[in-house]
């Protein structure tokens, strides 16, 4: 007995020694790494992950980077048992139907070369067999639409700014849209299994495409019975210095790079505050209006350190700073809007993104844009954002179905869109023609 008791004493003892041999060595890695020049290192060394993860230096964009889409679809179609079905201006409907057509678009937008296409292609590609449809507001660039999928566009044509895509399976092509009206396809192929799989989760309502029997484009979804009824919105005022936004407030000065402790001075009898640090000023209105800009000697936001990344995952790292900064600012407002990524434009080393705000999913367009940024190499030089929130009244307004709008269109109103506008302060939902020229 007493041997039986003195053996677990000593394994016991052994086990401690090795749980202290353990943490002895932990502490002397983790010195090491606290020692060594860490910033030198390339962000996906193994040293620098480990670095960052045990010390909270995640400045690395793959470790920073969320992935998430900045721009939702206004519209996705399928055909399920030979039946197309749509949605369209929900976040929700969308969200739910996007999750049942990814992996299909993560296919079908593998990359191919893009040659000119035409309109007489498209409509017996339609015609042809199965068919999706993903639409987007604005101009947004093939390949970054593909990474959103989960897809890799490797070849010519991702920088390729698009609005409209459409995967007809039974010519296997890829038809893309641009904002200005030209058409481009591609060879294309899903395979079969998960063609099905999107057809069993996707939920609709019936549409139809247009065809050639309207001056529309041959893509434009018509939907059956169509009754898109929205209330009509009041502009609610905002004041982000009242003491219930003083979180939101810190929130979005962190967003901004800025403390909340940093210096300001106010102007307009307080309705105004400006915030300055070395290289970088944000002024603040009580009413919405954020303006930030940066001197050309550094920022105080890199979307990406230079040299870091280059090409599309530069583009991705702009697009996720953006967003989140949007949201911020949104959560500072207490807005109900939500922020969608519109337009892209990049010369040299500068990228300009443009933003639009939707209300329950449908674009508010006012006299200038939502919000406006401004990277150079990867550092934020400029920013504009404008927000508004909104209360929906009782009234509500029934748009104009597509079928309808479709058929009292011309040979330049190709395009169409349900947005809201303003009109006597009362922001008033419609159907928009949309001609080449925007």
């Amino acid at each position: 007995m007493k041997g039986a008791q003195h053996s677990a004493k000593n394994t016991a003892k052994n086990i401690s020694l090795i749980v202290l041999v353990v943490l002895l060595g932990v502490l002397c890695a983790a010195n090491w790494l606290a020692g060594i020049n860490i910033a030198q290192m390339p962000a996906d060394n193994p040293l620098r992950r480990a670095y960052d993860h045990l010390f909270g230096g995640a400045v690395g964009y793959e470790l920073r980077s969320s992935g998430v889409s900045a721009a939702e679809p206004a519209q996705l179609a399928l055909t399920v048992d030979g039946e197309l079905y749509g949605v369209q201006y929900n976040l929700t409907e969308i969200d739910t139907a996007l999750g049942a057509v990814r992996s299909l678009w993560a296919q079908a937008l593998s990359g191919s070369d893009l040659e000119e296409g035409t309109e007489e292609e498209l409509t017996a590609a339609l015609r042809a067999g199965d068919c999706a449809v993903l639409r987007y507001h604005g101009a947004i660039p093939l390949g970054v639409i593909a990474g959103w999928m989960g897809a890799e566009w490797e070849s010519d044509g991702g920088e390729q700014t698009v609005e409209t895509l459409v995967y007809a399976a039974g010519a296997e092509r890829l038809f893309v849209r641009t904002p200005d009206g030209a058409l481009y396809s591609a060879a294309a192929h899903v395979d079969g299994t998960v063609l099905e799989a999107a057809q069993q989760a996707f939920h609709g309502m019936p549409c139809a495409f247009s065809g050639d029997a309207y001056a529309v484009y041959p893509e434009t979804l018509l939907f059956e019975n169509e009754t898109l009824t929205l209330p009509l919105l009041d502009v609610s005022e905002i004041n982000l210095f009242s003491p219930q936004s003083g979180a939101g407030l810190e929130g979005l000065l962190t967003a901004f790079g800025f403390s909340a402790y940093t210096d300001f001075y106010t102007e307009q009898n307080g309705e105004v505050r400006v915030f300055v640090d070395n290289v970088s000023t944000l002024r603040v209105s009580a009413s919405g209006l954020l303006q930030y800009a940066s001197t050309d000697e550094g920022s105080t936001v890199h979307a990406y350190e230079e040299g870091e990344v280059s090409g599309r995952p530069a583009l991705d790292a702009q697009l996720d700073c953006a967003r989140l900064i949007l949201d911020e600012a949104l959560r500072a407002g207490e807005a109900d809007t939500h922020a969608s990524l519109y337009a892209v434009q990049q010369s040299g080393g500068q990228t300009t993104l443009v933003f639009m705000q939707l209300y329950g999913g449908v674009p508010v367009l006012g006299g200038s844009d939502f919000a406006t940024f401004r990277f150079t190499d990867g550092a934020l030089s400029s920013a504009t954002i404008q927000l508004q929130r909104f209360t929906a009244r009782e009234t509500r307004r029934t748009v104009l179905p597509a079928r309808q709008a479709a058929a009292g269109a011309n040979a330049d109103e190709r395009s169409m869109m349900v947005a809201y506008r303003e009109q006597d302060g009362v922001y008033t939902p419609s159907r928009f023609y949309l001609t080449n020229e925007g």
